[in-house]
């Protein structure tokens, strides 16, 4: 077969696009730090590569829930707290004025403290997480109690004051407002919210009311009152109990959040074996690539046969 010039020029040129094409796709390797920047290159890595990616991304968005789910439980660990401590100090101030040798006057005066002290647990139960009201059920969007009608139905000084009316909710006190569960895991749920029929529900106002009222009147007696301290300690143990539950489920949430700490750890191990480079082994094809370019650059030349112009330099 006879190689004409035109042959071996043609043949050179299509072997250094190659090339170009070669050294091309490997500098853009180390640009990118990635196997592959197309997924024509290899549909088999592409595709894992996306698996791995959705992993990552649903590994991450339970990480965010655990986290909101946590701050919810921390600020309602923080509210039942200090629940816990008002009624504590109702408690001491109900053990005080059961002495006998009080007067009414003094009694008065602690009736005042009591006062401020349900209103603040009134306040309490409206606390928010962000925009949130978190002791209200699925009705987030609204106040558990209505602070205004709670002081009202504190001054009522008649028994039969109704304490459905310091609830904003029309229909009153709440009996079942709905569990709010963030999802954490995959198919594990966890309820983040504490129901405000078992904290805030009519037992705790009615109970605080009755106290109030029978430290405003004159013909109370140190008995009355002593009477009333099973009450508070009912409502304390109450509470007791329930931050009790709170507290297991913030140590289930914590050791869901080590595992998925882990499991972030190595589906992005995974994912990197899968489509980033081996930085070493690709600057070492770069330059083998590059030798035997100048290589084929320095053959093409001497075989392209030199034309006129060369000759009249």
């Amino acid at each position: 077969m006879r190689v004409t010039q035109t042959m071996l020029t043609q043949t050179n040129l299509k072997h250094l696009s190659s090339s170009y094409n070669t050294l091309a796709r490997v500098q853009e390797q180390l640009i990118s730090g990635k196997r592959i920047q197309k997924a024509s290159e290899d549909p088999v890595v592409a595709m894992q590569g996306i698996r791995y990616r959705t992993e990552v991304r649903e590994v991450d968005q339970f990480r965010r829930n655990v986290s909101e789910a946590t701050s919810w439980m921390d600020l309602t660990d923080s509210t039942l707290n200090e629940v816990t401590e008002a009624v504590k100090r109702i408690r001491e101030l109900t053990t005080q004025a059961a002495n006998d040798t009080y007067e009414s006057s003094q009694r008065a005066i602690i009736k005042s403290e009591v006062d401020q002290l349900i209103e603040h647990i009134g306040s309490l139960a409206n606390s928010k997480a962000g925009e949130k009201y978190i002791y209200n059920g699925t009705k987030t969007d609204k106040p558990l109690i209505d602070i205004d009608k709670l002081k009202a139905y504190l001054a009522d000084p008649s028994a039969t004051a109704d304490v459905n009316t310091i609830y904003t909710d029309a229909s009153g006190a709440p009996t079942t407002t709905g569990k709010i569960e963030f999802e954490v895991s995959k198919g594990i749920m966890v309820q983040v919210n504490m129901q405000p029929e078992t904290i805030f529900g009519k037992e705790l106002f009615e109970g605080l009311k009755n106290l109030s009222g029978l430290l405003a009147k004159d013909t109370t007696g140190g008995a009355d009152l002593s009477a009333e301290l099973d009450t508070l300690d009912t409502l304390g143990q109450n509470l007791i109990t329930e931050r009790a539950e709170l507290g297991a489920r913030a140590n289930r949430l914590e050791l869901v959040d080590n595992r998925l700490q882990d499991h972030e750890i190595i589906a992005k191990t995974i994912m990197s074996d899968n489509e980033d480079i081996d930085v070493e082994k690709v600057i070492m094809e770069l330059k083998s690539h590059e030798t035997v370019h100048r290589a084929a650059l320095s053959a093409g030349a001497r075989i392209i046969q030199p034309t006129l112009l060369d000759f009249l330099r």
